[in-house]
């Protein structure tokens, strides 16, 4: 089902800004070989060329605003529950009936409690235009209805910071106007990939500098770093199914690092996929402290079992 009126929203989290050096990703070349399984899961995503594409605009760097038609597949989690109530937090659409998030987002909310705004922009006005022209805006966004929330069943604090969200009915067919899923690292070579030292961005409606909201999508880039050094940087080790990312640039002071459950993300070939949803970091303003990101190529089973199960 999906919904005509947009709630009143509000946001906890900010997108910082950077200003390191680029890190080259052509050495990553995914293969078409896909996650071996017990049955077919070709049918669960979408195939590489619907997926992770984004139109032609020039490159942002630094906590700026995207175009009005970039990362389609980010998603604003929107609640409507006495202890949540606006856009609290981010996901990433990965196919036409699901969406990944983090399990402290949704850990405690009721599917009645939740509507999934996607294809969203401006999260201040109904229809997104760019520069308030009329001649260049969005279709309608689409507030879907949630039919069940799916924990990882090792949720705990810090641990296994994972969920998938279902929507009561799958986007409609015309839908990659202005919404696309992204691409899930499924590929064999990028399964055993760790993604250390590269380039790689994080995107949502987070608190910008000096401003409660960010009324419109965010966009940032960091650098991913060894688990080895973030235990060298923070005295914590973390667990081989996270990751950690942190910001060079002393820009970073009077902010955050995006909406927690939002999408950590590397562009390969000119595609983007998904391989960290943001988990939980240091408070606003401490910009040399990495933060923690669940690694998504460690839940490649978890998640296309979960989608099988529950199609």
């Amino acid at each position: 089902m999906i919904l005509t009126t947009a709630p009143t929203t509000t946001a906890s989290r900010s997108i910082p800004e950077s200003d390191y050096e680029d890190i080259p990703t052509t050495d990553i070349i995914p293969s078409n070989r896909m996650l071996e399984s017990d049955n077919d899961d070709s049918s669960l995503l979408p195939e590489e060329n619907d997926c992770g594409l984004e139109p032609g605009v020039e490159r942002i760097i630094g906590g700026n605003v995207t175009k009005i038609d970039q990362f389609r597949w980010t998603v604003a989690l929107d609640f409507d529950s006495p202890s949540k109530k606006g856009v609290r937090c981010g996901g990433s659409l990965i196919n036409t009936r699901y969406v990944l998030t983090a399990a402290h987002c949704v850990g405690k909310v009721r599917e009645e409690d939740l509507t999934l705004r996607l294809g969203e922009w401006d999260i201040d006005q109904h229809k997104d235009c760019e520069n308030d022209d009329p001649e260049d805006c969005n279709p309608e966004v689409i507030f879907a209805e949630v039919s069940q929330i799916i924990i990882h069943p090792g949720y705990r604090r810090n641990g296994h910071d994972i969920a998938l969200i279902r929507m009561k009915q799958p986007l409609p067919k015309n839908y990659t106007t202005h919404i696309l899923p992204i691409c899930l690292p499924n590929a064999t070579d990028l399964i055993h990939n760790s993604f250390t030292n590269k380039n790689v961005s994080v995107v949502g409606w987070g608190r910008a500098e000096n401003v409660t909201t960010s009324r419109y999508k965010m966009y940032a880039e960091i650098t991913t770093i060894s688990n080895e050094k973030y235990k060298h940087v923070t005295g914590k080790p973390i667990e081989d199914n996270q990751m950690a990312a942190q910001s060079s640039s002393k820009a970073y002071r009077d902010s955050c690092t995006g909406d927690s459950g939002g999408p950590l993300q590397i562009q390969i070939n000119g595609t983007y996929y998904l391989i960290g949803i943001i988990s939980h970091g240091p408070r606003c303003g401490e910009y040399t402290i990495p933060a923690v990101y669940t690694r998504v190529t460690s839940y490649m089973e978890w998640i296309l079992k979960s989608i099988k199960q529950y199609m």
